[in-house]
């Protein structure tokens, strides 16, 4: 930056400040100096403020509730100089219905997990529901939740086509057809290309996961529905282990869907 006009990457830094009015008169004067020297600034400051609209026409209804807390939630943290720790993946708002009477059991499970892991969630919904969250390895993952699953030697493992991941089948709901599942993938592997015949719920227990653009970790929620094709990859390193409700097993694309529906 010279005495005056800020660099190209220091604008792109301004832009918030400018389009907020926040910039003070020499940073204010700075900036316009140098996107009146610089086309490709211009060009970025033009789409910037054009983001905004693009999104409303995206996404024409507000943003849920619980969408707008873990939003303000991060922003805060980050103008404070914080990482946010925990989960930042939730479940919907009315996925919370499950921790009712009567409620999907399988669903009602990771809800409970995801509960052990998250202090935001816990201040709105009964803590007293909660799993505790225990250390990061997949062994210690699950540890404070093996009284809740049967027992291991009626787990159900299928290998078939998974590409060296492992989905142990855990129980099943006769009356949904839903299936509870525990999920173990190498570090650095990829699933295979699938979808599945109904929803399915992620659950992260320990490790990191990156299924299209939402980066996982322990604790961390995620819904597919039914027909959504998607290969998430487990992060390098660790293992990443995860609980899965599935509707309508596994089914997978190209040449692997002559395995038929796996689970």
């Amino acid at each position: 930056m010279t005495l005056l006009m800020p660099t190209c990457a220091e604008v792109v830094g301004l832009l918030t400040e400018y389009e907020e009015g926040a910039l003070g008169p020499l940073g204010w004067l700075g900036l316009k100096l140098h996107l009146s020297l610089c086309p490709p600034c211009r060009a970025f400051l033009d789409s910037f403020e054009r983001t905004p609209d693009l999104l409303r026409k995206l996404w024409p209804e507000p943003p849920a509730p619980a969408a707008e807390r873990a939003l303000g939630g991060a922003l805060a943290a980050l103008r404070q100089g914080r990482i946010p720790r925990g989960p930042v993946h939730h479940p919907e708002d009315e996925a919370w219905s499950a921790l009712e009477p009567g409620g999907d059991p399988f669903k009602a499970l990771l809800l409970r997990v995801h509960l052990g892991h998250c202090d935001s969630c816990r201040s709105q919904h009964p803590a007293g529901e909660a799993i505790p969250a225990t250390g990061p390895s997949g062994g210690d993952a699950l540890g404070l939740l093996r009284p809740h699953l049967p027992p291991e030697d009626h787990w159900r493992w299928t290998r078939r086509g998974l590409g060296g991941a492992h989905v142990a089948q855990l129980l099943r709901d006769p009356a949904t057809g839903a299936t509870l599942n525990l999920a173990r993938m190498p570090g650095g592997m990829s699933m295979p290309l699938h979808g599945h015949g109904g929803s399915e719920l992620s659950l992260v227990l320990s490790g990191t996961l990156q299924d299209g653009p939402a980066h996982l970790g322990p604790g961390d929620w995620l819904a597919c529905g039914a027909g959504q094709q998607h290969g998430p990859t487990a992060g390098p390193g660790a293992e990443c282990w995860a609980l899965l409700r599935i509707e309508g097993g596994i089914r997978f694309a190209g040449w692997r869907r002559i395995l038929g529906a796996v689970g």
